[in-house]
């Protein structure tokens, strides 16, 4: 009984392990219990190389497209962060003599408010800022190549103030960030002007001396209002602080 036992035993494991196994042979898997191998074979198959991961897609897209049809450059785009949080976002373009303001849509539809084109035909706007009158109503801030701050009431349909003394284009206009009143001015006559829309007064000039040696390009404000940088034609960056009043 134990030799017929044992000669089922062989022939049951050499049908497992894919050899022949007869008299007087021995198997290719000698000293390797069936238990050992059955393990061995399933960690074979759990070597699977892991699966590349897909590369993130950013959720956004392209919403709209749209093209002025005075066919010349647009300079400068502004949202307006004043608006109230459940209105509908608005932002201002200028370009050639036109300033136009427009609605976005949460279907990713934009729509023209208004147009405002100037009486010159030879200005051309490079920039806009908005800002608001104590009463709450939106006010948008125009300069360009004239040189002339225009200050136009959207409720109003029309401009409401101007200001002139820069000596060649304005290239860049900044409210400030915590006084409405207070406009920035920055121009090709390498001077920074600040303004008071609310008393009309040009507060202080920055330039002379210490000022820059070329067309002023752009200037900012920062979170405190406390100074401005600039920077311009000339290569040069400059830090001018604002005094208390």
């Amino acid at each position: 009984f134990a030799a017929t036992f044992g000669h089922r035993f062989l022939a049951i494991c050499s049908k497992m392990s894919g050899s022949i196994v007869g008299s007087g042979e021995r198997s290719t898997n000698e000293g390797f219990s069936e238990e050992a191998q059955s393990s061995e074979m399933a960690a074979s198959s759990l070597r699977i190389r892991p699966k590349a991961k897909k590369p993130v897609i950013p959720q956004y897209k392209f919403s709209v497209f749209l093209k002025e049809d005075h066919k010349q450059p647009l300079f400068g785009v502004v949202f307006n962060y004043y608006v109230a949080p459940t209105a509908p976002p608005v932002f201002a373009t200028v370009g050639s003599n036109r300033v136009t303001i427009y609605e976005c849509h949460s279907d990713g539809g934009v729509t023209p408010l208004q147009a405002y084109t100037d009486v010159d035909p030879d200005e051309n706007f490079y920039t806009c800022a908005w800002s608001y009158t104590e009463s709450g109503e939106m006010l948008l801030a125009v300069a360009g190549s004239k040189a002339i701050i225009r200050i136009i009431n959207p409720a109003l349909l029309q401009p409401v103030k101007t200001y002139t003394g820069h000596g060649n284009a304005i290239n860049e206009l900044k409210f400030h960030p915590h006084d409405p009143s207070l406009l920035l001015s920055v121009g090709k006559d390498q001077a920074l002007r600040l303004w008071n829309i609310r008393t009309d007064v040009c507060v202080v000039i920055f330039g002379g001396v210490d000022g820059h040696r070329d067309e002023v390009l752009s200037g900012d404000f920062d979170l405190t209002g406390k100074w401005i940088m600039s920077c311009g034609m000339d290569h040069a960056l400059k830090l001018w602080s604002i005094p208390d009043p």
